[in-house]
């Protein structure tokens, strides 16, 4: 079998973010004997260069597409496409998508594959009528998970069969082996003998952490010896810091500003969550997973595909914080229920999330896109 050219546009790769370590994972991973691949974003970064190892890399200097620079790279990429014999290009994020359908679009790519990573919060009406025209000149979209599958058919007018879904994946020797370093929790001043209920997150408004803080000042009245813990960094601190002095529970309530390794974070908790009011696919989710953790989660997206409710975690359909609060005050009172969920959150991970598996169902996507066969 020939090798195939793939070319993997992504906005930058510097953020440790879900789409970033998701590109990240999948151009470390891929068959180098099946695939040659190459990296393209609009900024420079030390990870972009560290993946250089992987891939080829390559980066065109682009803030608005609707300058002339923008036009520029638009053309620099297409001329790329065509010198290196790209079949494939897969674009993930909003500019991206946009870029690689304006310049693959009549190129000797066989194939343009636009990214689906979310339920769309962010799209403004100029965008919904943009991304229906793109959408046209797509081969194929790729979505994370059904509810984002569904958020595409529904706000960009996309025809099903185009609409195409891979989950994504999680390195589970990174989460499960090691169980953690408790000393990490530590240095923030969480106590030995407190239960940890955690949320990984960016502070930013589509994670609603003021429902998770809300929903701890509930659990806090009913399990005495309940910490909570927000492994994230982002713009909202100063204002989820001020909620949680004004809840009464401060005392309680730790961050982490983006200090330390997440997968210490999660060995030192008893209960993940996640409250997100818009999610495709959570990378957060299938890390606490990976890590042997119950979860609870909003009902939004894809999150309902990754936790099977009752079975591995709950999903929570009201957003009301004594609806959240309440499976958390169960799972930190019934250790035995506890300990089941979790087993039964990891099995569950190992058997569906795993990240190798994750990149072969891909290989196999791109490879039948490449031969012309389809790819639903």
């Amino acid at each position: 079998m020939d090798t195939i050219r793939l070319l993997i546009l992504i906005d930058s790769v510097a953020e440790d973010a879900g789409t970033e370590n998701q590109v990240a994972e999948l151009v470390a991973r891929i068959d180098r004997a099946r695939f040659e691949v190459h990296l393209c974003c609009f900024e420079d970064s030390r990870r972009l260069r560290e993946l250089a190892r992987y891939a080829a890399t390559a980066v065109f200097p682009l803030t608005s597409i609707y300058r002339l620079n923008g036009l520029r790279q638009i053309w620099r990429l297409r001329r790329y496409i065509n010198r290196q014999r790209i079949d494939i290009v897969h674009a993930f994020m909003q500019k991206s998508n946009i870029v690689a359908v304006a310049a693959a679009r009549g190129s000797g790519a066989k194939a343009i594959v636009a990214a689906r990573r979310n339920l769309g919060y962010w799209q403004t009406p100029f965008y919904v009528r943009l991304f229906r025209c793109l959408d046209r000149h797509t081969t194929r979209l790729l979505a994370n998970s059904e509810g984002a599958r569904r958020a595409t058919i529904e706000i960009e007018g996309a025809a099903p069969e185009r609409v195409d879904v891979l989950y994504n994946g999680v390195d589970m020797e990174r989460y499960a082996a090691s169980g953690g370093d408790p000393s990490v929790a530590a240095s923030l001043g969480v106590p030995a003998g407190a239960r940890v209920v955690g949320i990984v997150a960016h502070y930013r408004p589509v994670k609603d952490l003021g429902l998770f803080l809300r929903a701890a000042k509930v659990v806090a009245a009913e399990v005495s010896d309940a910490v909570f813990l927000l492994v994230g960094q982002g713009p909202l601190r100063g204002e989820l810091g001020r909620l949680a002095e004004e809840l009464g529970i401060a005392e309680k309530v730790f961050f982490t500003d983006g200090h330390g390794a997440v997968p210490d974070y999660l060995g030192r908790m008893a209960v993940g969550c996640l409250c997100s009011t818009s999610e495709g696919f959570s990378n957060a989710l299938l890390e606490c997973m990976a890590a042997g953790l119950p979860v609870v989660a909003t009902a939004v997206g894809g999150n309902p595909e990754a936790v099977e409710d009752g079975v591995t975690g709950y999903v929570v359909h009201d957003r009301d914080p004594r609806a959240f609060a309440a499976p958390i005050i169960e799972l930190l009172r019934d250790e035995a229920t506890r300990a089941r969920l979790a087993r039964q959150s990891l099995e569950r991970c190992r058997e569906r999330f795993d990240i190798n598996a994750a990149v072969r169902r891909l290989e196999d996507y791109y490879a039948r896109l490449a031969s012309g066969s389809g790819a639903g």
